[in-house]
């Protein structure tokens, strides 16, 4: 099979620039409006969940990072000890997106940020059982906090309307 050529055409791709083409820009033209400038009023539930995510996310990655260029490695070896710093780095920065994406009202950031409330949730009994209450109260109440108002109706609500500008 023989593709087709085209023809060349004058402009850009043979040299040749038009005299009112200009390479320099027009900071002065109208832009459409920013999606962020111009969002929707959000409700009291979809900034404290963006906050606690971002908390979260922000408390995970930082404390591992931590932990791991402070302690010697105890019970993995050195590349166990880098993959378990990398996956709780990740889990941290996939809290803070999904706190982003809910706060820019993206309905599909609420399921996972549910999964992921819920797996903190059940984390923070470990910390009872063990015997470290106040720890277990640390992830307990902000995850719970988050788990219950991505439930609740306005939240809902926020996260399913149409944005005007789609």
């Amino acid at each position: 099979m023989r593709a087709a050529v085209l023809p060349a055409a004058p402009g850009w791709f043979n040299g040749a620039m038009a005299p009112e083409d200009s390479v320099q820009p027009d900071f002065n033209a109208p832009r459409p409006p920013r999606r962020f400038v111009q969002a929707r009023p959000r409700p009291l539930a979809v900034w404290v969940i963006f906050l606690i995510l971002f908390v979260q996310g922000l408390a995970v990655a930082f404390s591992t990072i931590a932990s791991a260029v402070a302690s010697p490695p105890q019970v993995l070896d050195t590349a166990g000890q880098i993959a378990l710093v990398v996956l709780y780095v990740l889990f941290g920065l996939i809290l803070v997106v999904l706190g982003f994406r809910i706060f820019l009202g993206v309905q599909g950031a609420r399921t996972p940020a549910m999964v992921l409330q819920l797996l903190i949730v059940v984390l923070s009994f470990s910390f009872f059982s063990g015997g470290a209450s106040l720890i277990g109260l640390a992830f307990l109440v902000p995850a719970a906090v988050a788990l219950v108002l991505l439930f609740i109706r306005p939240t809902q609500v926020w996260l399913s309307e149409a944005d005007p500008q789609d």
